[in-house]
């Protein structure tokens, strides 16, 4: 009898759980989708987002000037198109903020196709102290590069732990949410100044870090989204660069910046002590080496062996570069 007591205390009834379910819906949530020449793509993403168990108030697409049919596309959906003029990502998240008439706003991009249970996981989160909400991304792709370029992202060595690029299996607390899975507060952006239109990447890094003062990030495995990059070598090198560039101006200060420190400090130790360079030089070789046979055994494709080194070379010299490049100006 007393277990049965505490049970029925602590777990919510079918009336409670229906009337918190009611809640959410009845707070207005506007979708926010920064778009340029994805006519490909936004039809699968629209129809996931039109397909939510928690209904948008409104999807706001913002067009960077699509040279293809993706207006056209996105016309098809009952929606609001309206037209970046800042040339970024930033300006365009900008321009959704300003037009949208939802208490709350969520970000993703043409490229993403989100659950059914997208916007319920993630407006279920907020409670006073929570400043924004970000969800899990599970990146896909056919050929080699994209797929390796996931696979090195789901590591400690590709992502450290950050969740913009890494799949978490648990809630907590971070510096950072994506910009392609995140909600805020409408007005919370506003108060804050809202993004910073000259960024032509990281943008998302530079809102968290502005919004990290009046309450905490809250990262929840639960809101997921399935992302298709498609991204070769070379594109996901430059993407490497803006995110170096983009943490390191909007001083974001956490694991990710190690590694461009430490490269300073052996570069300066080659002017005294070159065998440290080169034993650091020789160990991250072997690190890599493990690396590509993980992948090789757990692939079974010897490709991987080759590849995923590749991108990790590509990955940590492009973000460093970047990194000091936004840090110095």
């Amino acid at each position: 009898m007393v277990d049965y007591i505490i049970m029925k205390n602590i777990l919510p009834s079918r009336e409670d759980l229906l009337k918190g379910f009611d809640k959410m819906r009845l707070k207005k949530i506007s979708v926010i989708i920064p778009v340029k020449n994805e006519e490909k793509k936004i039809n699968r993403c629209l129809e996931a987002i039109f397909s939510q168990t928690v209904k948008p108030h409104e999807v706001i697409v913002v067009d960077g000037h699509s040279s293809d049919k993706t207006v056209e596309n996105a016309k098809k959906f009952s929606l609001k198109v309206f037209y970046e003029i800042y040339h970024t990502r930033a300006g365009a998240c900008q321009i959704g903020v300003e037009n949208a008439n939802g208490e709350f706003v969520a970000f993703t991009d043409a490229d993403c196709i989100p659950q059914k249970d997208w916007l319920e996981n993630l407006i279920k989160e907020f409670n006073p102290g929570i400043a924004g909400v970000g969800g899990s991304i599970k990146n896909i792709g056919e050929n080699l590069w994209e797929k390796s370029i996931n696979l090195a992202m789901e590591t400690f060595l590709g992502s450290a732990n950050s969740i913009q690029g890494r799949f978490f299996k648990d809630k907590r607390y971070v510096n950072s949410i994506s910009g392609c899975n995140s909600m805020y507060r409408r007005e919370d952006l506003l108060k804050v100044g809202g993004f910073d239109i000259n960024l032509s990447t990281a943008e998302d890094t530079e809102i968290n870090n502005k919004l990290s003062t009046l309450g905490k990030l809250l990262y929840t495995p639960h809101a997921i989204i399935s992302h298709n990059h498609q991204r070769g070598l070379k594109d996901f090198g430059k993407r490497m660069y803006q995110y170096g560039y983009g943490r390191a101006k909007g001083r974001l200060w956490d694991l990710q910046v190690i590694p461009p420190i430490l490269v300073l400090f052996l570069l300066i130790s080659l002017v005294f002590t070159r065998w440290l360079f080169l034993s650091m030089l020789v160990i991250y070789a072997i690190i890599l080496i493990i690396m590509g046979v993980k992948f090789v055994m757990q692939e079974r494709n010897f490709k991987y062996f080759i590849s995923v080194p590749i991108i990790y070379m590509f990955e940590h010299g492009l973000y460093t570069i970047g990194f000091w490049k936004g840090l110095l100006r």
